[in-house]
């Protein structure tokens, strides 16, 4: 047995290089088929399927509130009490915010994600510490004393740049925001919090302080934490989704919150709540690089279907001197087999392409992207799929090697004028297949382009090309005091402005697009809410020149100037949604408000178009706007920011002089995170972005092996029928009409394809339309321009066996 099936390996190797160019595409197609499926995998597996590095994720739920005008928004600290005393299916409720630190004392100073977390949070998580320990409760606590050691826990990655991954880091110290704090424990590799998954994946937090959550210093108002929490034994999300409910609807009872604000909590499965962004988008390029492989094994099969046919003389002769038909059958399976052996090891290749094409869509949009990874379980499924290939374009071969004929192949030349239509019909199904599932990925990939087209034309509300982005921060000390903080800034942004190239300049607190922006409570002069509501308004600071950096746009009034200092009357600038909502036609230049608790008037000077800030899709709310020089009065002290600089040329040019000009200031700021502000906006349209380039590129895949399915089997029938085209050729066929036979068996094809693939697209598109904007999943255009491609398509690939049919010589036909 070894013996024989060695010697079917040599033979099926000696038989590839008779027809090399044959071969060559049938491995080219195979590999894109299964390099591009096993490239998917390989992304769906390390963001969708991977575990999420938590004991038990499935018991786990990120806990949000909800209200009229806020789908979606942070806790309060209260409500982490009320959730926690009043919940029958959560064990318990953990919380957090996060923010930046300035570390210092051990290397060099870095700015670094930090969280706050609740002393409960590694237990609700349940991941226990590498080395040393988590926060107690009574430690937590204590944190809001003054006089209180400040503790914390590091990541493993930063354990090991500011300490070697030296055991003895537990119990040391680091400066943090030029205060002290002492190391008390480090957590495992691959440690986030849920929420460094999602909008801080490009800087998650990396060091943990305690947060203390008592009855004595609890606010209901404040919405500014991230909740999760621990179901108990047995319990479902949704069961925990309609306890929440509960819990909500009797504190609206007991006057905590007003009916008219219809305030609830949501309750989402953690892996829902990380990966609902993108998890659409990828099951959706999963499932097409699924049509991709089908379209491969038929290009593939068609293309050995036809070998086979050619070779009928051959399995005759050897069926004659009385090999097995099943040897025959082997043999081609065999053939299949090394032939999608040898097209996976190709294809290997682009599985390993998948981590850099991400890094091309900013993987920080997408949870987990840093992870993907090759391994033994995506080289299983690489041989999986190649073994599901072989089969797939082995199988119509082989039956056509089981029924040989013995009287037809044996005949000299194998006269047969015409080829048989039961084989005809078998070749042409599969050309039409490859042309309908074409059809399905080239449809979904005009919806997406169009999608992405339309959002690219939204109007963001300031224009972000020639824009560099950069985060600063001042720690507690030296920069103690409101004006010591606003002479760093100004000393900062008199040198950027400085420099050349630079046209505008300035600091603002949240970046539109980079930086999630809230709320604040408001008092507008002449507004009066309804019962149980209040006005409200996501509130923005900024220096002086970030407004124009930006390209903000100043639709009436003035923008913030140097005159707008600490002393000087408080102003304010707000949107274009804030006058609607609360001016009623008032002149808004005569508006005034106040916020929070201040009773001081702030003068409302100017009105800035609306900008979107916390989606690009998302709905613009009031906002206003504070300069920095006075943000202070009030009780508030904004010690950080994003630089933004407008240049005349690329805005990275400058970023290291930019970090220089700092630099001069004080050696312990760390300037980071620099971007453009082109790339924070294709980073906040990343799912789309990807869904349409990736079908677009199947789609291209999906034309190019059409082509080449319906050239090869026009080729096939070319040589096969050239008798019968020498013979019509003879007896006064012109060449224009054996072009026009070629030609329209091409376009029949390529038609009824189209015919099929259309219809199953009004209803796979389907699929797809949740991803879709502005763009109906049944688009005209999409379905008009569609057919058309493939068409054009067609005819070309029509036209090369059609002049070869031509060039047929009907002397040495009728010899023959």
């Amino acid at each position: 047995m070894p013996s024989t099936l060695m010697t079917d390996v040599l033979s099926s190797l000696r038989s590839f290089r008779k027809q090399p160019g044959a071969i060559a595409v049938v491995v080219l197609s195979l590999a894109l088929g299964i390099g591009a499926a096993s490239a998917m995998f390989t992304v769906v597996r390390s963001v969708l399927l991977a575990p999420l590095p938590y004991g038990q994720p499935d018991g786990l739920v990120m806990i949000w509130s909800r209200w009229v005008g806020f789908e979606k928004t942070w806790v309060s600290s209260q409500e982490v009490l009320d959730y926690r005393a009043r919940t029958r299916v959560l064990e318990d409720v953990a919380a957090w915010s996060t923010g930046r630190v300035t570390l210092t004392g051990a290397g060099d100073a870095t700015r670094i994600g930090a969280g706050a977390v609740t002393a409960n949070t590694f237990n609700v998580l349940r991941v226990a510490p590498l080395i040393g320990r988590t926060f107690s409760e009574e430690e937590a606590n204590a944190q809001t004393s003054p006089t209180a050691p400040a503790l914390v826990v590091l990541s493993y990655g930063l354990w090991q740049r500011q300490f070697g991954g030296e055991v003895s880091a537990v119990g040391r110290r680091l400066e943090m925001n030029g205060a002290p704090a002492t190391v008390i424990g480090v957590m495992p590799p691959g440690f986030r919090l849920p929420t460094d998954f999602g909008e801080d994946a490009a800087e998650p937090t990396e060091l943990w302080q305690p947060l203390s959550i008592t009855a004595a210093n609890a606010n209901r108002g404040n919405h500014g934490l991230f909740g999760a929490a621990r179901l108990r034994a047995g319990a479902t999300p949704a069961q925990a989704a309609d306890d929440l409910a509960r819990v909500t609807a009797e504190l609206t009872d007991e006057g905590m919150y007003s009916e008219v604000s219809k305030f609830t909590a949501l309750a989402i499965p953690l892996a829902d709540d990380v990966f609902g962004s993108v998890r659409p988008a990828l099951l959706i390029l999963f499932g097409a690089v699924g049509f991709l492989l089908l379209i491969a094994c038929a290009n593939a099969a068609a293309l050995l279907l036809a070998r086979a046919e050619s070779r009928q003389r051959e399995f005759a002769t050897r069926t004659a001197l009385g090999a097995n038909r099943w040897r025959l059958v082997r043999q081609q399976l065999i053939e299949g087999g090394l032939l999608a052996i040898t097209a996976g090891a190709l294809g290997l290749g682009l599985a390993f392409l998948a981590r850099r094409a991400l890094d091309a869509f900013g993987p920080a949009a997408i949870p987990r992207a840093g992870d993907v990874s090759v391994d033994f379980v995506v080289l299983a499924f690489m041989v999986g799929a190649s073994a599901l290939a072989a089969v797939l374009c082995t199988l119509p071969p082989a039956f056509r090697a089981f029924r040989v004929n013995l009287v037809d192949g044996l005949k000299d030349g194998n006269t047969n004028a015409s080829i048989g239509r039961s084989r005809l019909r078998l070749r042409n199904a599969m050309v039409v297949s490859q042309i309908a599932l074409a059809v399905l990925l080239l449809a979904g990939a005009g919806l997406m382009a169009r999608s992405l087209w339309a959002l690219q034309r939204i109007d963001l509300g300031f224009t972000p090309a020639n824009v560099l982005t950069a985060r600063i921060a001042l720690p507690n000390m030296p920069y103690d005091t409101p004006g010591k903080i606003n002479d760093f800034f100004d000393r900062t942004l008199t040198r950027v402005r400085a420099l050349p190239g630079v046209e505008h300049a300035g600091l603002i607190r949240a970046l539109p697009l980079g930086t999630v922006i809230g709320d604040w409570g408001l008092v507008v002069e002449g507004y009066a809410p309804p019962p149980g509501e209040n006005a409200k308004g996501d509130w923005q600071v900024a220096t002086p020149g970030a407004l124009e950096a930006l390209g903000e746009r100043i639709v009436a009034g003035r923008a913030f100037t140097a005159a707008d200092s600490a002393n000087s009357q408080l102003v304010a600038l707000v949107n274009e949604a804030f006058v609607r909502q609360y001016l009623n036609g008032r002149d808004p230049l005569t508006g005034r408000f106040r916020q929070g608790s201040s009773q001081e008037w702030i003068s409302i000077v100017g009105v800035v178009a609306d900008v979107k800030h916390n989606g690009i899709t998302g709905q613009v709310k009031a906002k206003f706007y504070r300069p920095y020089a006075q943000y202070h009065r009030g009780g508030n002290t904004q010690r950080g920011g994003t630089l933004v600089i407008r240049t005349a040329g690329q805005p990275l040019a400058i970023a290291a002089s930019v970090k220089a000009a700092v630099r001069e200031l004080d050696d312990d700021i760390p300037v980071v995170g620099i971007r453009t502000m082109d790339d924070i906006v294709a980073t906040s349209i990343t799912a789309p972005r990807l869904t349409s380039s990736v079908l677009i590129a199947f789609a291209a895949v999906a034309l190019t092996l059409a082509a080449i399915g319906i050239y090869g089997l026009l080729a096939y029938l070319v040589a096969e029928r050239s008798k019968e085209i020498g013979i019509r050729m003879a007896i006064g066929a012109r060449s224009g009409s054996i072009v026009s036979l070629v030609v329209r068996h091409g376009v029949a094809l390529a038609l009824g394809g189209i015919i099929a693939g259309v219809a199953a697209s009004f209803f796979a598109t389907r699929f797809i339309e949740s991803q879709l904007h502005d763009v109906s999943a049944l688009d005209p255009a999409t379905f008009a321009i569609v057919p058309v491609i493939l068409l054009l398509v067609a005819l070309a690939a029509s036209l090369a066996p059609a002049w070869r049919a031509t060039r047929v010589d009907p002397l040495r036909t009728l010899r023959e």
